[in-house]
């Protein structure tokens, strides 16, 4: 019996020291993948900018959105002086198959705020990202890239901005990035994106491009005025929200509500669609007590149902530079 429990016990403490507990990714930076016409050079190099740090990196590279097989010879990441070639499988190159996508082997890499990353692929390959997205430094071209995720991070987690284009950004800049939080902060909007409406809405992508981390701890939900001025109804857009917070909070994950903001002057706009508007924002504000109310923060005092002239970007619809300034500042995260 003495000679039975001596050796459990030197299996036990063998087994212990061998267990290591399997390395957690952070997601920093994400594009949502989406066709591209654009043809690049061979070489087409991306600067991101990231949202936490890191002292290992890896990244993901999308074909989600391809019809053939693309292939890419070579990439290499750039951070604070320092580059590395990444590996995929241990092999320099890697052929990324139709609707698919990769993650590369990890580096040891000490991350700050930015990643130079650069892609060498066969003439013709076409991009697929966002390619006009204000979030990347390079500010031209974001090439197959559509996530950074580094190991060795002290942020709590990610945090996900899931909406349209209001969400996405222009060539002022996007309300995400200015978000100041301890979590990752990650813009998973795009551009005429629905709640329910059209061919990838959110409702749909929402396990694509905002539960695929486990990570990710909180999200920011602003959708529903391109169902509205589609002619979905408020019910459906509701309805589609609902949905969205119950996929979240399955997996643990906080959904914080925003309301939809003013938009009079639109060129879709109409007293019946500003009803349905209307409808989804006290179901909202009733429904959620930590709603983030950027219809308050962005409605003209002197005609509600607009812009504030300072915020507006020109078309009535979308909020302007000083605009996603104020809407940061009301995103607690």
């Amino acid at each position: 019996m003495i000679i039975v429990l001596t050796l459990l016990l030197v299996c036990g403490a063998s087994g212990s020291h061998e267990r290591s507990e399997a390395i957690r990714w952070l997601p920093v930076w994400q594009a949502v993948p989406t066709l591209s016409a654009s043809v690049p050079d061979q070489s087409v190099r991306t600067t991101v900018d990231l949202s936490a740090g890191g002292t290992s990196v890896r990244i993901r590279l999308s074909n989600l959105m391809g019809i053939r097989p693309v292939r890419v010879e070579q990439v290499t990441v750039t951070a604070n002086g320092e580059s590395r070639q990444l590996t995929f499988g241990r092999s320099r190159g890697v052929t990324i198959r139709p609707r698919d996508e990769v993650y590369s082997d990890a580096v040891q890499l000490t991350v700050t705020t930015t990643l130079e990353i650069s892609t060498y692929t066969p003439a013709g390959t076409p991009c697929q990202a966002r390619a006009y997205r204000t979030i990347t430094s390079a500010r031209s071209h974001v090439c197959l890239v559509s996530a950074v995720e580094v190991a060795g991070f002290t942020a709590p987690g990610a945090a996900v901005m899931f909406g349209d284009s209001i969400t996405e950004g222009d060539w002022e800049g996007t309300w995400p990035s200015l978000v100041k939080s301890d979590h990752a902060v990650l813009n998973a909007g795009i551009s005429g994106n629905g709640v329910v409406f059209g061919d990838a809405p959110m409702i749909t992508r929402v396990y694509r491009d905002v539960l695929y981390s486990d990570e990710v701890r909180k999200v920011v939900l602003l959708g529903g005025i391109n169902d509205i001025q589609n002619g979905v109804s408020a019910e459906n857009v509701i309805a589609g929200i609902r949905t969205i917070v119950l996929r979240c909070r399955n997996e643990g994950v906080q959904v914080l509500v925003g309301t939809l903001t003013p938009w009079r002057g639109w060129v879709n706009w109409t007293e019946e669609r500003e009803r349905q508007r209307q409808r989804t924002n006290d179901w909202i504000r009733a429904t959620f007590p930590d709603a983030i109310d950027f219809d308050a923060v962005l409605r003209d005092p002197a005609d509600p149902l607009r812009l504030r002239p300072e915020f507006d970007s020109g078309d009535h619809l979308h909020p302007n530079g000083a605009a996603y300034g104020a809407m940061a500042r009301v995103v607690r995260v």
